[in-house]
């Protein structure tokens, strides 16, 4: 009866006044711990500055925001602090991947990222840079386009038929914007990538994220039942087509080297 009644209710408008104090300690978290004076945070916000002081208020009353005696200044609060110092779900999982990471850079010698899929883009949560001159620059918290990456193309794979709607992630401004040649490109190679998928549980992208860097990626599988996804990266001519399975099953044997416990498993059709 409840579900029924929420289910009625639809989607829940989100609040004003929790969005604004969300806002205003975000904003706070990206100044001096000296703080800010009010008139400085309502114009910066674009927010009437009787409802800034009033939200800040509140934020007081709880302790996530203090004032300064003598100066007057807002700052974040002590009451933040077990937000600070909490470890979301993907923090742990992150550490816990961290040394198969490490295994298969140390393995192969080459550039290892982990991934996450948001939205229609990928986010790199985690890498491990090998130790050799001439290597890929990345950066972690970085966003790429999914539909270009073979990280992306992994965890598209991935996802259940009826939620992997190819034109969603092939209508990007990076790839819509394109010269119809290179959106036919892209959009040819993800197919064949998502075609081949179940056969061989990797993907691959050579030279459609970046130039002159071949990518292959495995997906795994989180004991939440969600998906991540381990990629290699190294120089297009360090990567030939018959090297590309023996990285993804290397990939896929340094994650199943994880204690059982932690609950991860890749596609079986990699170990073949």
């Amino acid at each position: 009866m409840r579900g029924t009644k929420m289910k009625a209710m639809g989607t829940p408008k989100p609040l004003a006044s929790v969005a604004r104090a969300l806002t205003i300690l975000e904003f706070l978290a990206q100044h001096s711990s000296e703080g800010v004076p009010l008139t400085f945070i309502a114009k910066s916000l674009d927010i009437n500055k009787a409802t800034i002081y009033n939200t800040l208020a509140t934020l007081r009353e709880y302790t996530w925001v203090e004032q300064d005696e003598s100066s007057g200044l807002y700052r974040l609060g002590d009451g933040i602090a077990p937000l600070a110092t909490y470890r979301t779900n993907t923090a742990r999982i992150v550490e816990e991947l961290h040394s198969a990471l490490v295994a298969i850079s140390h393995r192969f010698n080459e550039l290892v990222h982990l991934g996450k899929l948001s939205g229609s883009h990928i986010i790199y949560l985690d890498k491990v840079e090998p130790d050799r001159p001439i290597r890929v620059v990345s950066k972690i918290g970085r966003e790429a386009v999914a539909a270009r990456t073979s990280l992306g193309r992994a965890l598209i794979a991935s996802l259940p038929e009826s939620e992997r709607h190819l034109e969603r992630f092939l209508a990007e401004a990076s790839i819509s914007g394109a010269i119809p040649a290179v959106r036919r490109e892209i959009s040819a190679s993800l197919e064949e990538n998502i075609r081949k998928f179940p056969e061989r549980g990797w993907t691959e992208e050579v030279e459609e994220n970046e130039a002159g860097i071949a990518c292959v990626a495995v997906p795994i599988t989180l004991p939440s039942g969600g998906h991540m996804a381990v990629s290699i990266s190294t120089p297009v001519e360090r990567l030939p087509k018959e090297q590309r399975p023996i990285f993804a099953r290397g990939i896929a044997e340094e994650i199943l080297h994880l204690p059982k416990e932690a609950g991860f498993s890749v596609p079986e059709t990699v170990l073949r």
